[in-house]
């Protein structure tokens, strides 16, 4: 890659993003006959209409120049092969060997590790199933508690949602993430320790919120009469720190292990995903795996203008740069998929919430727009509004599945038409003369004022009055793009997912950054262990305090010292 060239890629790219910035997407719907040829296409069981972004034809083409320029594939071959991409820790990347055949792994080694824990989780979930697997007392379980935080909570718990119709009848799901003690409290609530299962995960074993939930667990289950020598009928430890693991308590049968070449938010795909085998089963499980597989190879072999995550990528930074300060919204029209944006704030800020590049100096572009958004329909009633009238512009990334099933009040045909008119409002908004005139008078009327039309008001063809024409009016020409499911199964889950994780990854390395650290994070829980103890009242507090911590941790003491 020569810097030469991708810095003059890059220019070019910021220049047409300028210059495109108020293009009118309905022209470039009517005026570019290939757009859709080049902006739609099926990879891994999806549908993806990237065609209503203010992308010109021509933008295109230099964004994948600046693809090339950024060595785009040799980066991405290197992943797969499990080199150090990761390079700010010196470490791999290889989740896409999670789901890849024996044949297709880095290495016999890696695979033959894969196969083995795959093999061991489907044992025990199979066990669990079928209730061989037994508690103290002889009972087979019925709910499953599992606790983790950030990847070790957010992938689990989605998949167990989106795959919820392949759900096992008998056995129940809770997540907890959260340190919070209500959090434990309502996690717990109405549970039988002699019943219940607790899955602990944590990559190191020593993230704060998972350790303490994890102690507080054990002395859960004691309270319930199920002393330290029960707890391997009842306690399943998912780790890469095994020493830890097994000085918690646990013994070795029941850890299950994932290498340190597995990052968190890329985790599903490892023993971090048992809660998803335990629910829906290991045949679903590694049909899971095998859909994102089918988008792995899609990733691996399609040239870079038919390539999905590719194109996804692109049409992401595009938009942070001809939309400045936009955000990503994502709806899904799917109650299934309700925490796919949780999963996504994660995977894509936490991986390019970066402001340096690969030689340490200050990017020059800006990164990681903010994501956010909820299922759809119930999102219509509360920041559409925003995005059909507000002032700044955010694209919009509807995913649709198409419901099956029975349904006597069509409820699913409301659903998906819901989805399709927002993204033809989107587009085409509306003018403020359209449908019935609305309250007649301008503001002040009713006083006698000639308020904001000074006098006699102008009307509208319609009858309506010129300003509220304008209240009611949306401008349109709102960018969204459409990832269409025809199901939601198995595999076309595994297969979104795994669209999203490439995505990611290829705008870290247009970007030039790391998008497998999170030294940010880091910071976060040191100063945490740092403050801890400051809260104690028998603790001085250190004279370099600022002024403003020092007050907030006075007033905390104070307020619990009155609780007391």
């Amino acid at each position: 890659m020569s810097d030469d060239r991708r810095s003059e890629a890059w220019r070019e790219v910021a220049h047409r993003a300028r210059a495109s910035a108020e293009v009118d997407i309905a022209s470039l719907l009517r005026d570019e006959p290939d757009r859709a040829r080049r902006l739609s296409l099926d990879a891994a069981g999806l549908h993806l209409d990237l065609t209503r972004h203010r992308l010109p034809g021509h933008a295109l083409d230099v964004l994948l120049a600046l693809a090339e320029a950024s060595s785009l594939a040799a980066r991405r071959d290197a992943m797969y092969a499990g080199e150090a991409v990761n390079f700010t820790e010196g470490r791999a990347a290889l989740h896409v060997a999670l789901r890849a055949p024996a044949s297709a792994a880095p290495d016999e080694g890696i695979a033959a590790e894969v196969a083995a824990t795959l093999d061991r989780m489907a044992r025990f979930s199979e066990a669990v199933r079928s209730g061989a697997w037994r508690g103290a007392t002889g009972q087979p379980i019925s709910h499953v508690v599992h606790i983790g935080i950030g990847g070790s909570h957010l992938g689990p718990q989605l998949a167990c949602e989106a795959l919820v119709d392949h759900a096992h009848p008998r056995i129940g799901l809770r997540f907890l993430s959260n340190v919070d003690p209500r959090a434990f409290e309502r996690a717990l609530n109405g549970l039988d320790p002699a019943t219940t299962l607790a899955i602990v995960a944590s990559k190191s074993w020593h993230t704060l919120e998972t350790a303490r939930n994890a102690q507080a667990l054990r002395r859960w289950f004691a309270a319930g009469g199920i002393g330290h020598d029960d707890l391997r009928h009842h306690l399943v430890g998912i780790t890469a720190n095994l020493e830890a693991a097994r000085a918690f308590g646990l013994a070795p049968e029941a850890i299950f292990p994932f290498r340190d070449w597995v990052g968190g938010r890329y985790s599903l795909w490892s023993a971090i995903g048992l809660p998803a085998m335990l629910s829906a089963g290991p045949p679903r499980f590694r049909a899971m795996l095998a859909g994102a597989h089918a988008m792995d190879r899609h990733f691996a072999e399609a040239p870079l203008a038919a390539n999905a995550p590719v194109l996804l990528a692109l049409v992401s930074l595009w938009n942070t740069l001809a939309l400045p300060g936009s955000s990503e919204v994502v709806v899904p029209y799917s109650d299934a998929l309700r925490s796919l944006t949780a999963w996504l704030q994660q995977l894509q800020m936490e991986s390019n919430g970066k402001r340096v590049g690969r030689d340490g100096a200050p990017v020059a572009w800006p990164t990681a727009p903010v994501v956010w958004g909820g299922p759809g329909t119930d999102v219509q009633h509360s920041f559409f509004q925003a995005l059909h009238q507000g002032t700044g512009v955010h694209p919009v990334e509807f995913i649709v599945v198409v419901p099956s099933g029975p349904d006597a009040e069509s409820r699913g045909d409301a659903l998906l038409a819901s989805a399709l008119a927002q993204r033809e409002a989107l587009l085409h908004g509306r003018s403020g003369t359209e449908g019935e005139p609305a309250a007649q008078g301008a503001p002040g009327a009713a006083t006698g004022s000639a308020g904001a039309t000074g006098g006699a008001e102008a009307a509208t063809p319609s009858g309506a009055p010129a300003w509220l024409a304008a209240h009611r009016a949306c401008p349109g020409n709102r960018p969204s793009s459409l990832i269409l499911l025809d199901r939601l199964d198995p595999e076309r889950f595994g297969a979104l997912l795994a669209l999203y994780e490439h995505k990611t990854a290829a705008l870290g390395w247009l970007w030039d950054i790391d998008s497998f650290d999170q030294w940010g994070v880091e910071l976060g829980k040191k100063l945490a262990g740092d403050i801890e103890p400051l809260l104690d009242p028998a603790t001085e507090l250190p004279a370099q305090l600022a002024p403003d911590l020092r007050g907030l941790l006075e007033r905390i003491r104070a307020v619990r010292a009155r609780g007391r």
